[in-house]
């Protein structure tokens, strides 16, 4: 499976912002075969910035449902009543689901996910994707909630993303807590030494709001 991402960062009236965020989502959900659901950067990301996910089963599959939205004036209508919201081009992200998946269905609006990425040494990346699992599970059994390990199908070599979903803000904060708490993941990250570029690693948080 693939997880593909949009990721932008509108300005300008965050009402017209919040309001073309949910219309493009539901448009996408009653014209397209795609589970879209749309994120709000909270925490790690530029403020305002918002993230459109979906999984496929094959980058053919996105292809056919995106190229079926880019022939739907409709669509294109609705692109263009934003884009003076957008003030710089966008990001395309496809991620391979490698352990876990992030979710078996989108989660409700008002889920919290918790995003770390790492870029792994090239030649050590068999090595790096086995301890990603490993830390994963480890988490799990910590935290009480599925983790993904995905990793990067374009862009830089090496990328790595674990995802964790949790139900609102109130579990997100239990399972940091849990996780804090426990005497084992310290020594896990020490397991780490030569596996991942220094300083590639990023968290961030986002909150379902579409």
């Amino acid at each position: 499976m693939l997880l593909f991402s949009r990721i932008v960062t509108p300005v300008g009236s965050l009402r017209r912002v919040m309001s073309f965020a949910a219309e493009v989502t539901g448009y996408v959900n009653a014209n397209a075969p795609l589970d879209l659901t749309c994120w709000s950067g909270t925490f790690g990301y530029p403020i305002g910035t918002l993230a459109w996910s979906t999984m496929v089963a094959s980058q053919s599959e996105l292809a056919a449902a995106t190229d079926g939205l880019l022939g739907q004036e409709a669509y294109l209508d609705l692109l263009d009543s934003a884009a003076d919201l957008v003030a710089a081009p966008g990001q395309d992200f496809l991620r391979e689901v490698v352990y876990g998946a992030p979710t078996d269905a989108p989660p409700a609006v008002g889920s919290v996910a918790m995003i770390t990425t790492a870029t792994a040494v090239v030649d050590r990346m068999a090595e790096a994707v086995g301890w990603a699992v490993e830390i994963a599970q480890h988490l799990e059994g910590v935290a009480g909630a599925p983790i993904a390990v995905l990793t990067d199908v374009y862009g830089t070599m090496g990328g790595i993303t674990w995802i964790g979903i949790q139900p609102d803000v109130e579990s997100a904060d239990a399972a940091r807590e849990k996780v804090k708490a426990d005497p084992g993941y310290l020594g896990k990250l020490a397991g780490t030494k030569g596996l991942f570029i220094p300083g590639s690693g990023h968290v961030g948080r986002v909150t379902r709001i579409a």
